[in-house]
């Protein structure tokens, strides 16, 4: 056995990571060893039987030969540790993993940006994702998130709109889909980007592995934007990890005394990065963070649009007030719901205004 082959073993035992080769090395060990040293060594080492009796099973069936041929009839590229390929970036994080498979390529990820929040998220959040992972794959920043609904789907949607690629850490193997209904998103980002994940062909969702795989989201970006987070979220496990990996965290603020943004207005509360303005935040690139506060309030964008003063009157309400029912714009517009519904169809297919529940509008987020 080699050493990668080793690695790949001791990989797919989900107990290992950098840090305790680390300290085998310091011991005088190294994985080979490790693997091939038998039932007295790893008592000796503290292994658990079930890591035991895994070892023993895959060094009989020649279990790490069997995966690297399968990754290669699948074209699924195995970075180890020791490879020139794997991310500098996340060596350096604790608990680094040991290898990634990779379906697709990696993009070189000096711009990288991770964007993460709740599966359940609203329709205001799902389209601040996706609009700010179009600007910064316009911008040339690699977007991360991890390939789930919600928050995460709609980051990585809109950074395949730009010209730079995503990537997708996945907590099952990189040959499964998971959500259902992300077939066709992860072939694209495949096609476009990379599919990544530490577990071995054929893992399946557990929930145990998500909040595991977040170290990998947090190890590839160097600042991470929180879209929208419950208190009890695998967002916040990923800020966390962010905040102890001295990464930036930025938060889309949200509105007070909903269930789903009440951990990451907390974050804010914290000291984490108000994300204020889209395009600031993509042009900050960490050396301007708070100077979102000094500059001056952009150019009205309707500046370089045809809008009647009745369709000025309710966008600027929408854009300055916030959500607001029909009703709500029929009093403050002095107008009738019938009109109101109208000119919203107008501002709508312009891409001024959006449905945010029933009955009710608000402006773009990326205006």
């Amino acid at each position: 056995m080699d050493r990668r082959e080793a690695l790949i073993l001791l990989n797919a035992c989900e107990s290992f990571d950098g840090d305790y080769l680390e300290g085998l090395r310091r011991d005088g060990l190294d994985a080979v060893e490790l693997v091939q040293a038998g039932p007295s060594l790893w008592k000796e080492l503290g292994l658990t039987e079930r890591v035991q009796s895994l070892l023993s099973r895959s060094l009989r069936r020649h279990w790490p030969e069997e995966e690297m041929e399968r990754c290669r009839r699948q074209e699924i590229s195995l970075v180890t540790l020791d490879d020139r390929e794997y991310p500098s970036c996340l060596r350096s994080l604790p608990k680094a993993p040991l290898l990634l498979y990779v379906r697709g390529r990696l993009p070189s990820l000096d711009a990288a940006a991770a964007i993460v929040g709740t599966r359940r998220c609203s329709s205001y959040g799902r389209r601040v994702a996706q609009e700010l992972g179009r600007r910064l794959s316009l911008g040339g920043s690699v977007v991360v998130s991890g390939g789930a609904a919600g928050i995460d789907g709609a980051a990585h949607s809109g950074a395949l709109e730009g010209e730079a690629s995503t990537i997708a850490v996945l907590g099952t193997g990189v040959d499964r889909v998971f959500p259902q209904g992300h077939d066709e998103l992860f072939r694209t980002i495949a096609d476009r980007g990379a599919l990544v994940s530490e577990y071995p062909l054929g893992t399946e969702a557990r929930g145990w592995r998500f909040p595991r795989r977040n170290r990998i989201i947090v190890g590839l970006a160097s600042r991470l934007v929180v879209v929208e987070a419950p208190k009890r979220s695998g967002a916040m496990i990923t800020a966390r990890i962010a905040l102890e990996a001295s990464r930036e965290v930025w938060v889309v603020p949200g509105r007070v005394g909903e269930a789903v943004c009440e951990g990451s207005n907390r974050l804010l509360f914290d000291g984490a990065f108000p994300l204020v303005d889209l395009d600031e935040f993509v042009g900050v690139n960490g050396q301007r963070q708070l100077a979102l506060f000094e500059t001056s309030r952009a150019p009205e964008p309707t500046r370089s649009l045809q809008l009647s003063s009745e369709e000025k009157a309710l966008y600027f309400l929408l854009r300055d007030q916030g959500e607001r029912a029909v009703d709500n714009l029929a009093a403050q517009g002095k107008m009738g719901a019938a009109d109101v519904v109208r000119i919203l169809s107008l501002l709508s297919a312009r891409g001024l205004v959006y449905p945010s529940g029933p009955g009710r509008w608000s402006a773009s987020p990326e205006l």
